[in-house]
């Protein structure tokens, strides 16, 4: 009868590297389609605000946010990108609140109230886990014209004082090569860390591009560079 053969201490530990390697692959597969998913929903929240700003703008006189709670009062006279697109929910053109919220951030817009039904709750600012996005703002047809379109012979129309704080409607006209709406910067990152991830940028012609971080900072990425014209 012949003995049954040990394994050796060499097996084992070779074994048990199998093992632990087979179930790293397995977390990691798990994590990055619980991540790709939500990139994913994050940029179907985007298309769907491109549609609702397309159906916003469509009407003969859109409803410019001036002048609602919060947004263009004697309080609080400006108003940023994040304003402009809640202004999606308060005309419920986009009336599902968690279309304002990238699922990877841990923005929580309390099922819309801190949106506000009307305008910004309280006649306050937009809570900053109200809206995870950045949008075009009250000045980004000034700063976009700054920075793009202003200038003539060296020189622009207006003084670039004046165009950076004119207060000018988003035109339904804008070029749909420049951007519309993005993943916010303000913490937490969105999607990854500043040195690996990346963010989701939507365009006037309702595209939406990842761009990493080796294109744009994650940090402070909005009002800067490509994103000039974009508001938190």
């Amino acid at each position: 009868m012949s003995v049954p053969r040990r394994i050796t201490l060499a097996e084992l530990l070779i074994g048990v590297g199998v093992l632990a390697i087979a179930l790293f692959l397995l977390c990691y597969g798990m994590h990055y389609q619980r991540s790709e998913a939500r990139r994913t929903r994050c940029r179907n929240n985007l298309s769907q605000l491109a549609k609702g700003m397309e159906t916003y703008m469509s009407e003969p006189l859109y409803p410019w946010p001036v002048g609602r709670p919060g947004c263009g009062t004697k309080a609080s006279p400006d108003f940023g990108g994040a304003e402009w697109l809640a202004t999606l929910y308060w005309t419920h053109i986009v009336p599902d609140p968690d279309a304002f919220n990238c699922p990877t951030s841990s923005d929580n817009n309390g099922s819309g109230r801190k949106i506000g039904s009307h305008g910004c709750p309280g006649s306050k600012r937009l809570s900053p886990d109200a809206v995870s996005y950045a949008g075009m703002g009250d000045v980004s047809i000034g700063v976009w014209l700054a920075n793009h379109d202003g200038r003539r012979d060296g020189r622009t129309t207006l003084g670039r004082r004046e165009l950076l704080t004119e207060k000018m409607a988003i035109r339904a006209d804008f070029p749909g090569t420049e951007p519309m709406a993005c993943d916010d910067t303000e913490e937490p990152i969105n999607h990854g860390r500043a040195g690996n991830g990346g963010m989701n940028v939507l365009f006037f012609d309702s595209h939406v591009e990842w761009w990493t971080h080796e294109r744009v900072d994650l940090e402070r990425g909005v009002g800067t560079g490509e994103l000039v014209h974009l508001r938190n």
